[in-house]
């Protein structure tokens, strides 16, 4: 038995053993097999392109309009100086060698050492951030492959890099990768790249260690490591490659500190690419960045060529805004240095495609974009997508133009906003409120329905607070970072667009018809707001065009809605404005506009506000939508329209005398009366003699100028739109306390104590100049008279600031979980974020 058991035992052993001597060699035949089809799929791919290594010129990259009108192309001949080898100097050569792929002339095209370091550098890191290729599987890379991130796609690099070893001559790879190389700025090649960056030939006598070190740094993040997009990251990456050739015995100490101590080039000796149209930077740069961010085609592939990249562009609003841009008019005042900074986007109110946007008055090729990367206070264009919005949509029933909001002076836990020109009632219609800008209102209103769902609400839109946000400052703008003018537009897409929020883009479609791929853009909408909603808040957006604060935004013959706003100054007085917005739309667009310094100091203060950026909206949108039929607003499918009754609100007055150019005025100003009334004003002698000296008004202020001291008073006659009287204001006296201040030369007293530039009385400044708030009804921002932004306040037509330096006891924190947040450093100074009036 024990035999039997034995010879049993070793029939299974020798069974095992065959098993595994027959799985190895199935292993060796198949890694043998394996290796000789790769070598064998190399080859065939290499033959079937090998036109590719030869012909040094490509298809262009077409970029196409909303139209499908070619924008621009992207023209070059690959290389237009092909460099051999033995022209390039040695020290050009080893530093691309120090920093790509040192062991180059000892592997066969795959560099295992380097994979397996790679693989062990990734386990350590916990990523996949390590890349094993060598300088001959970027050559395959780059000439033979598509986008299809794949292991199959590495595969077919290492295949074909084995196939180029076993073709060509090392010297040969090295002299085609070193023709090949994407290196920025649309230049491929070492020879392109050293006359664009350096204006020199690679092969000039003066051609340095650290030009060779620069041009090698580049590849490893062309976009990052230009020295005219990046110089400090690009000086680190050049001065660590230069480490290199010095660690690897290519270059002496001494080189290698002079290397390093060596300027980077600061401007292009040549453009790259094909030219676009002036004024079209900002967009193909935007479009650039997407174009990789969305669909994963990368800059250097773009300028490699073969693709159609098709935009939402649209060059008639491009072109009308490249035309106002040019007009030094439509913008403030300089400061002693440099002129006011400005950036305006416009996007499709259904789509979001991105129409056309303006990165700054001077912007500079992969420039800081004003219209995309900015973050400022968007003062009260904030108000209705941060309070009202959020409201109506809550309950619309309980919230809507007709409800009436409370306007009096209040404190929010401690925190206390204002009216501008300290003026209050006790209540006032949501309309109304954002018609006139009043402050008090979104701020009592957002305590109402609760901040966490003005938060919620915001991030449906596409814009994310920090947590020092979580405070009722956010109803007036007061950001502790602030918001972008794309930001800005895109959340204003749910009013035009039956509450749908559409994500800004700038690309519809790309292709590479060579190579396959197609990729279409997919919408990404979702419902903000209830239609319901939507058109509620809409029609208010449009009575502030038609009769509040925005009227310099209106278009002739075009329906407009929008939303001014305004910030004061920090580092100026009260007449000064920090940052001044737009934010409206037509029917087929909608568009954020900008204005303010940057940075902004004593020299360089702005002394007009939103009548200059509703101004240039309506200008842009005017000229962009010549020819085009007009439209109006379409109401949502199903909702009812309401009628918006107003109640007519008592009138106050106030009459304030004060000294401007040695001559005695009386700054009159009031609020209240029926929406889309008239005003008539009277003087009134010691005698009880009534005189009328300004009829059928619409503005809310009137300057009257006298020709010696007198003991009138003034009185305020409303009418409604039929033209019949309303309840008169009550005769009010000239206060002359703020003359006798300015007499007193103290010009920072007011009947409140507040020296902090808050200006609550709302007449004027304390230095003689009528201020830029008359005509606001204390709201926050005066009414134009609709004749091309020009404002009813003869002394300066500035709408005043929405955010503003509050007072000392304004700055904590409070109680209840209300917390306002701490200022944000800005070049040494503090910002205020949270809003105390205007």
């Amino acid at each position: 038995m024990a035999a039997k058991a034995k010879k049993k035992v070793r029939k299974k052993k020798n069974n095992l053993l065959m098993i595994a001597v027959s799985f190895a060699i199935f292993l060796f035949l198949s890694v043998i097999g394996g290796y000789f089809a790769l070598l064998y799929a190399g080859d065939r791919m290499i033959e079937q392109n090998v036109q590719k290594l030869q012909d040094l010129k490509a298809e262009p990259t077409v970029i196409y309009d909303k139209n499908g009108k070619e924008m621009t192309s992207l023209i070059r001949q690959k290389n237009r100086i092909y460099k051999p080898i033995n022209e390039m100097p040695k020290t050009l050569i080893d530093a691309f060698l120090a920093v790509e792929d040192k062991r180059f002339y000892e592997h066969k095209g795959v560099d295992m050492v380097r994979i397996g370091g790679a693989i062990v550098n990734d386990i350590k890191k916990g990523s996949l951030a390590e890349g094993g290729s060598t300088i001959t599987q970027q050559l395959a890379r780059n000439v033979f492959l598509t986008l299809d991130q794949t292991f199959w796609r590495k595969t077919k690099e290492m295949s074909i890099a084995i196939g180029l070893e076993r073709k060509y001559s090392k010297d040969q790879i090295l002299e085609m990768y070193l023709n090949r190389v994407y290196l920025g700025e649309g230049e491929f090649g070492v020879e392109d790249a050293a006359q664009y960056y350096f204006g020199k030939s690679v092969s000039d006598d003066k051609f340095t260690v650290a030009e060779a070190a620069m041009l090698a740094a580049i590849p490893k993040a062309p976009t990052t490591y230009s020295p005219f997009n990046n110089p400090e990251k690009a000086k680190l990456r050049r001065d660590t490659v230069i480490r290199l050739m010095y660690e690897q015995g290519i270059i002496t100490d001494e080189q290698k500190e002079a290397a390093q101590a060596e300027a980077l080039p600061t401007e292009p000796h040549e453009v790259a690419g094909a030219s676009l149209k002036k004024g079209y930077r900002a967009f193909f740069d935007h479009m650039v960045e997407e174009s990789e961010a969305t669909f994963g085609v990368t800059e250097e592939e773009l300028y490699r060529g073969g693709w159609n990249i098709y935009t939402t562009f649209d060059p008639k609003v491009q072109d009308a805004m490249v035309e106002e841009y040019a007009n030094a008019k439509n913008f403030p005042k300089d400061g002693a240095k440099r002129g006011v900074e400005s950036s305006m986007i416009v996007i499709d109110a259904k789509t979001g495609g991105i129409a056309g946007m303006v990165g700054g008055r001077n912007y500079a090729a992969k420039g800081f974009n004003f219209a995309t990367d900015m973050k400022r206070q968007p003062g009260s264009s904030f108000k209705p997508i941060a309070v009202f919005a959020p409201a109506v949509n809550k309950d619309i029933n309980k919230w809507n133009a007709n409800s009436q909001l409370s306007n009096k002076r209040q404190s929010f836990n401690g925190y206390e906003p204002r009216n501008y020109n300290n003026r209050y009632t006790e209540t006032v219609s949501m309309s109304r409120a954002m018609i006139d800008s009043a402050n008090i209102p979104p701020v009592w209103l957002l305590n109402e329905i609760g901040v966490p769902a003005s938060l919620e609400y915001l991030k449906k839109v596409g814009i994310e607070l920090t947590p020092n946000d979580r405070n009722l400052a956010i109803a007036l703008g007061g950001l502790s970072v602030g918001t972008s003018p794309l930001e800005m537009a895109q959340a204003y897409t749910p009013f035009v667009n039956a509450g749908v929020v559409s994500e800004a883009h700038s690309i519809a479609k790309v292709e590479n018809k060579d190579e396959g791929v197609v990729r279409e853009y997919q919408p990404k909408q979702s419902e903000a707001l209830k239609p319901e909603a939507a058109w509620e808040i809409h029609t208010m957006l449009e009575k502030a065009v038609q009769e509040g604060t925005g009227k310099a935004a209106r278009i002739s013959g075009r329906h407009v809605a929008g939303k001014t706003g305004t910030t004061q100054s920090i580092a100026g007085d009260s007449k000064a404005n920090k940052d001044a917005w737009f934010v409206g739309y037509t029917p087929e667009y909608v568009g954020a506009v900008w204005m303010g310094f940057d940075p902004e100091d004593k020299q360089h203060l702005m002394h007009q506000g939103s009548s200059m950026t509703a101004q240039m909206f309506s200008k842009v949108l005017g000229t962009a939508l010549k020819g085009v039929p007009s439209s109006d607003f379409v109401r949502p499918e199903g909702v009812v329209q309401h009628k918006q009754e107003e109640v007519e609100p008592e009138i106050q007055l106030a009459a304030d005398m004060t000294l401007d150019n040695n001559q005695l005025k009386v700054v009159l100003s009031w609020i209240g009366g029926a929406e889309g009334g008239t005003y008539d004003l009277y003087r009134i002698s010691e005698n009880g003699e009534r005189q009328l000296i300004s009829a059928g008004m619409k503005e809310t202020s009137f300057v009257d100028v006298l020709d010696s001291p007198r003991q009138y008073r003034y009185q305020v006659v409303p009418r409604n739109a039929q033209g019949e009287e309303g309840t008169p204001s009550k005769e009010v006296p000239i206060n002359s306390k703020k003359l006798e201040n300015l007499i007193n030369q103290d010009p920072g007293h007011n009947e409140e104590g507040n020296d902090q530039g808050q200006n609550p009385g709302g007449t004027e400044n304390g230095n003689g100049e009528i201020p830029p708030d008359q005509g606001t009804g204390g709201t926050g921002e005066h009414t134009n008279n609709g004749d091309g932004g020009q404002s009813p306040n003869p002394g300066t037509g500035e709408v005043p600031p929405d955010i503003v330096n509050p007072e000392p006891s304004q700055t904590n924190g409070s109680s209840n979980e209300i917390q306002l947040p701490p200022p944000p450093q800005e070049e040494g100074q503090n910002q205020f974020p949270d809003a105390s009036n205007g």
